[in-house]
């Protein structure tokens, strides 16, 4: 994961021509649309409302909060028998 983290952070580094907020939308529209194929519209919605909660305790200081990694317990059903 921190591998596709970086390779991504390098193509949105790549595109000088575009200001922060438009790689913003367009790294929340890929996130969208893959979340929404992988595990449906509103698990995508739920993910990311987990992330910017846990990014504001983060900014916060809360010591609870130790990584944005643990947003995904229980987002990760590649070990889970398809229905």
């Amino acid at each position: 994961m921190e591998n596709f983290y970086h390779d991504v952070t390098a193509m949105a580094e790549s595109a000088e021509n575009m200001s922060g907020a438009a790689q913003t939308v367009v790294l929340f529209r890929v996130a969208l649309e893959r979340g929404a194929v992988e595990i449906g519209m509103a698990s995508t919605i739920h993910l990311l409302l987990k992330l910017v909660t846990t990014t504001f305790g983060i900014m916060a200081g809360d010591e609870e909060i130790s990584s944005l990694e643990e947003v995904l317990d229980g987002f990760d059903v590649e070990d889970e028998t398809p229905h």
